[in-house]
Order: C-alpha cells, then structure tokens, then sequence
C-alpha cells in the first residue's frame, strides 16, 4: 500500500501549476506475544510524503502543517522500523511469516558460544550478548536497537496525531464555512471549499495508516516485553 498525493504539471497549464506549487505544503500489529509479522516489503513502503492544499485562513494552515510534520515523522519511524527488521530478519535467514521470537531463536543457535536475550527498559529494546561479539552480532545488537526505538517513536505519535485529526474531521461543515466566508470573491470560495475537503479526504487515508503503524509497533513491542519476561 502506498500513498503519494502530488501535482503533475503535465496535467495542468501553467497558471493553474503556479498557483497550485505555491497551495501545496507537505501534509502530512498486540493479539499475542508472537504475532509480530513484517508486512510485505511492497506493502510497507510508504512513497513520498502527503501534500495538502493551502485553503486561506492562516491558523488553519498551520495546523495541517503541524499535521503533516507529525504524519510524515511517524511515517519515517514506521519505515525505518520495517526496513530494519528485514534485514535482521534476511542477516538471519529468517522468512517475513517469522515473528521475533523465531528470529531470536535462529540468533542463538548460529551464535551457539555466546548468550543472546533481550532486555527493554521501560520501551527501550536492545540485544544482550554475554560472550565473543563479532562484527555480525554487533550490527545484530545495533539492529535490534533502531528497531525498538524506531517502534517506540510510532507508538508514541499515534495518540497526539489522532487527537489533532479529529479536532479538524470532526468540525468539517464548521470549517466549510468559514473558508467560504474568509473568500474574497466566489471563485475563490470555490476552490478553497475544494481545497478543504481535498485536505480532510487525505487526513482520513493518513490515520488510517497511522493506525496501522501503532499497531504493527505496539505488537512488536508487545512480543519483545514477553521475550524479556520469558528469558
């Protein structure tokens, strides 16, 4: 699943490119202990960032500015998170069907001479090696590192950019409104209107993503707290 709201000015004149280049501003899995999954590379790039029309009332702007800076950030935790684990997971010859535990497991056997568990304290994860560190089960260690606070960082964001998106969805005809009234002229009321719900269409896609990244976070999360409780 990807998402990528853009202009192509191939498609527009070039009147109507310029004004739209200066509107647009960027915008922008825990069942069980082992239910962890790496989604399919495919389905966990997330192209570009989300763009969001400019629809004139200044404090409005800035609040889906403030939107999309929290969006895209997750969006980037989100990413970093599952590029990190498949290659742990690849280092370790691990399949994406393989949770964390698994991985662990193929860790200790291919390091048979030295100890391997993980330990979080409070939600910082990491990979403790009792015996010879080599090259690779130090990247290991770094790995694991990154992934947890990577997962940390799309968790923590989940609740604030929920709140800040429904303080717009939920005012929708309010916003309307006023957008129409602040209009100089009725073209412009048109376009902004346009603008608008353009701009609450794309928040609607952006928390349902941003749903799914803070459950595949907390599920890790969730897994890597019962491995530590269990080792």
């Amino acid at each position: 699943m990807s998402f990528l709201f853009c202009c192509c000015s191939s498609c527009l004149s070039t009147d109507e490119y310029a004004r739209s280049s200066e509107e647009r501003q960027p915008l922008l899995q825990a069942e069980s202990a082992r239910l962890f999954r790496a989604p399919a590379q495919a389905e966990a790039k997330q192209k570009g960032k989300i763009l969001a029309k400019l629809v004139g009332i200044s404090e409005l702007d800035q609040h889906f500015a403030d939107v999309a800076d929290t969006f895209n950030q997750q969006q980037e935790h989100y990413e970093t998170m599952i590029e990190t684990w498949r290659l742990l997971r690849d280092s370790y010859g691990c399949s994406h069907r393989n949770g964390l535990s698994d991985c662990l497991q193929r860790m200790r056997e291919e390091h048979s001479g030295a100890q391997l568990g993980l330990q979080m304290r409070g939600y910082d994860l990491s990979l403790a090696v009792a015996g010879p560190l080599g090259a690779r089960l130090q990247q290991a260690q770094e790995q694991v590192g990154v992934l947890g606070q990577a997962a940390k960082a799309v968790v923590a964001a989940g609740p604030r950019l929920q709140g800040m998106m429904g303080w717009v969805l939920q005012q929708e005809d309010q916003l309307l409104q006023r957008v129409r009234e602040a209009s100089p002229s009725y073209p412009e009321q048109l376009r902004v209107q346009a603008n608008l719900r353009e701009n609450l269409q794309t928040l609607r896609q952006a928390g349902d993503l941003s749903v799914r990244y803070r459950r595949e976070a907390g599920a890790l999360l969730t897994e890597a707290a019962a491995l530590t409780a269990g080792s």
